[in-house]
């Protein structure tokens, strides 16, 4: 376990020292110029010029890449061009709003499809048509329909949940959780098909074992073996679908804050794009890159818990 934790941990340095080089590159392909934009139509050339050089954007690109690696290296992702405060701070506010709608989505997704999947396994013939019908209806809904509905009805028709807004965990863990259910449901109800159908194949591959006679005629119960065995051995291809759901949620989320009003990662980098924040858009793009490695670093270690013959493969 700990050889395969250090080889997963040795490849998260190239790859995020890729991710930096790429963000910084295509960032700087965005038309248009961060000066002109914050000095507005009326400034003149000269103007741009004393700004583009004071916010050192006059210098070559190679040095500034440079210069921001090496700030990367102590902590340091840079100052906002617009707001004056640092990345960091920026990032602060937005990334626990994003990250907690998508553990969240994720983890409704894990619940829901994993019992759906398990109860048409175990009953078969109706029951699990029906589910894997539901199942792919809900894959093909689209997340921003989906949040109208329920801003429709919960909020709307019937005024039992917050449309918009946020409220963080910190001040009230009851008003947070309530301002992110109708996003988490918008969210997480695309993953629960992927998931039921991946629960569904692995619980009918274990029923047909042989261990699973044995138990049964050691007199344990269908419900036990199920739960005590079954689920383990066909949990490992399931958490490999629940990270990629998670991933998936991330981006999910930049579209569902615009709806619920959240101020979260898709909120902060879209604003950024638009106002040009350059430092602002790659500290995002890192952040987000960062939670997805750990996130995959997390999945082969529970993979591996889970599958002892993964940790020497």
């Amino acid at each position: 376990m700990l050889r395969l934790c250090l080889r997963r941990l040795a490849s998260v340095v190239p790859v995020m020292a890729i991710v930096a080089t790429l963000t910084f590159l295509l960032v700087r392909l965005v038309p248009g110029d961060p000066a002109s934009f914050l000095l507005g139509t009326g400034a003149t050339e000269a103007q741009v010029a004393d700004l583009r050089a004071s916010l050192g954007l006059d210098r070559p690109a190679l040095v500034q890449y440079g210069d921001w690696l090496g700030g990367l290296f102590h902590g340091d992702l840079g100052v906002s061009l617009v707001s004056n405060q640092t990345v960091a701070h920026a990032l602060g506010g937005a990334l626990p709003v994003t990250v907690s709608v998508a553990v969240l989505a994720t983890v409704f997704t894990l619940l829901v499809g994993v019992a759906l999947g398990t109860v048409a396994a175990v009953r078969g013939g109706a029951v699990d048509r029906a589910v894997m019908w539901g199942a792919s209806i809900g894959m093909a809904v689209p997340s921003f329909w989906l949040a109208g509905v329920l801003v429709f009805v919960f909020a709307i028709r019937l005024p039992v949940l917050p449309a918009t807004g946020y409220v963080a965990f910190t001040a009230s863990p009851a008003q947070w959780l309530s301002h992110l259910v109708l996003p988490t449901v918008a969210v997480g109800l695309a993953g629960v098909g992927p998931v039921a159908f991946q629960t569904r194949a692995g619980v009918v591959d274990q029923l047909s074992r042989d261990y699973v006679r044995t138990l049964a005629a050691n007199g344990l119960s269908r419900r036990r073996i199920v739960c005590k065995h079954v689920l383990r051995n066909a949990s490992g291809p399931v958490v490999t679908v629940g990270s990629l759901g998670f991933v998936f949620a991330l981006g999910g989320v930049m579209v569902i804050e615009a709806i619920f009003n959240l101020p979260g990662m898709g909120t902060l980098m879209l604003s950024s794009i638009r106002r040009h924040d350059l430092p602002v858009v790659q500290g995002a793009v890192l952040a987000f890159s960062l939670v997805i490695v750990t996130v995959n670093l997390l999945t082969d270690v529970v993979a591996a818990a889970l599958n002892p013959r993964i940790r020497f493969s």
